[in-house]
């Protein structure tokens, strides 16, 4: 039987692909629960061993989700093998079968050492090397538990190696989050889009209120980005000139603004993140004449300044971690972005004009950084 154990657990815990209907008819996770005697469904094929405990382990990708965040990583999973495993039908009693089950814990346990390692591994190790190492310790532990209970048939030491690897699977869990939370961002993009409404101090025209989008680029914690509104239902308070014409009281005007501004995160968690930031642009407002009219919209335009907060609060986050790649980390989020900001613009004529602005827009973003 010894041989027959060490064979199996020389096996490479990168056993090679699998096509998913393999494993879901073939083998089945240690999560699935407690082994049982109906799983053993392999073909007696030695008359030198009582038991094969046979199984397989891939390196798989594993989801798991916490709160708004889903975290993507390489997992070593163990699978158990039904169509290869056996026990002789006179040895299958209770104590064997919690021998069995004491290995197929060992194997989980370093298969989640494996994937610790691997995940936080900065490129030193190749795959091969992790899965080669835990491999090793693996079959110490098996032979420890080999030797103490005559390979099963002493039950009296059993519970002892059982209470021993469920201490351990305890204390021993893949944290994501753990890695890759609060590293600096290398770089990052955004695209969003929203409505906004302006509210200016002036004896000229009045508020208006209207669409915002904008995209931007950063890295680590500086942000530039290009934002445009276009605002609707302003009305003009008085007559005034402008380059192409004159806008006279009560006249429908349309407003519009784009700056470039630069923000620097002062904040960020799994939740939110926050940018005080400045900017510089242009604003302007126009009376539009038609599309039957020849003549060009009155136009006033004027050159803005501006100083606000970005607040987003994320509604999801995607985030990747490649270890094959450099380790590094990849994410998409989304986010519901409030953004309160004064301004103040000067228009000839007109001297310098203060407003209020909020905007309300949804991000769409990606992130990329080397843990």
């Amino acid at each position: 039987m010894k041989s027959k154990l060490l064979a199996a657990l020389a096996a490479s815990l990168v056993a090679g692909t699998l096509s998913a209907q393999t494993i879901e008819q073939a083998n089945r996770t240690w999560e699935a629960g407690k082994l049982s005697w109906d799983e053993f469904q392999g073909e007696i094929n030695s008359d030198t061993t009582i038991n094969l405990f046979s199984y397989k382990v891939l390196l798989d990708r594993a989801v798991e989700k916490v709160g708004n965040t889903t975290y993507i990583y390489s997992k070593f999973t163990p699978y158990f093998d039904q169509t290869e495993s056996w026990t002789l039908p006179r040895f299958k009693n209770d104590a064997m079968l919690q021998y069995n089950q004491i290995m197929f814990d060992m194997l989980e346990l370093y298969c989640r050492r494996a994937t610790i390692d691997y995940n936080r591994n900065e490129g030193e190790y190749s795959q091969e090397q992790i899965a080669s190492f835990y491999r090793s310790q693996l079959a110490k532990r098996v032979k420890e538990l080999d030797e103490a209970t005559r390979r099963g048939t002493d039950a009296s030491q059993l519970p002892y190696f059982e209470t021993g690897v469920a201490l351990d699977l305890e204390r021993t869990r893949f944290n994501p989050a753990a890695l890759v939370e609060d590293v600096p961002i290398d770089y990052f993009g955004e695209f969003y889009v929203g409505a906004t409404g302006h509210f200016p101090i002036s004896d000229y025209y009045n508020h208006a209120f209207g669409m915002n989008l904008g995209f931007g680029f950063g890295w680590n914690r500086h942000l530039w980005e290009i934002d445009m509104t276009l605002g609707f239902g302003s009305k003009a308070k008085t007559d005034f000139d402008t380059r192409h014409g004159w806008i006279y009281e009560d006249e429908s005007l349309n407003h519009y603004q784009a700056y470039l501004n630069y923000g620097y995160c002062a904040a960020r968690n799994t939740r939110y993140q926050s940018y005080p930031f400045i900017g510089l642009g242009a604003n302007g407002v126009t009376h539009p004449l038609g599309k039957d009219s020849d003549e060009k919209d009155p136009e006033k335009d004027g050159f803005s300044v501006c100083a606000g907060m970005m607040f987003d609060v994320f509604v999801s986050r995607r985030i990747t971690i490649h270890p094959n790649w450099g380790n590094w980390v990849d994410a998409t989020c989304q986010a519901i972005r409030i953004r309160p900001y004064f301004s103040m613009t000067y228009y000839n004529d007109f001297g310098w004009t203060p407003a209020l602005n909020l905007s309300i827009s949804y991000n769409w973003g990606g992130m990329a950084w080397k843990r």
